[in-house]
């Protein structure tokens, strides 16, 4: 399985990949891929955006909850873990999740326009 870009969540073109074990290749990939790119982006962005969804050789895309995608941005920037004392849980993807600013964001393609703009 091969990253070929970035497209947007509602491409047509692209189905979601459905497979557990794909899943998690293409996430590894992805985490690996965005590393070395240097690209960094909410949840928000990753379902609305217009390059915020990785797709694949196998015509395929992740398609990430929020929280999925934050919890990817963590791995991808190596987030150390931030237990919340009132739920035991590693929040650590909750910045990535929804809450990072723009300009925190480094997108492909240096696109920065939400499709449902």
């Amino acid at each position: 399985m091969e990253l070929l870009g970035f497209t947007n969540w509602h491409d047509e073109k692209y189905h979601a990949i459905d497979d557990q074990l794909e899943e998690d290749m293409a996430y590894e990939i992805t985490v690996q891929h965005m590393r070395r790119h240097g690209y960094r982006f909410t949840g928000n962005y990753h379902q609305y955006g217009k390059y915020g969804t990785p797709y694949f050789d196998t015509n395929q895309k992740l398609c990430l909850s929020m929280r999925g995608w934050g919890s990817l941005m963590a791995q991808v920037l190596e987030l150390p873990e931030d237990i919340s004392e009132n739920l035991g849980l590693d929040m650590s993807y909750c910045h990535w999740a929804w809450f990072a600013d723009s300009d925190e964001e480094v997108l492909p393609a240096g696109n920065t326009t939400l499709t449902s703009e």
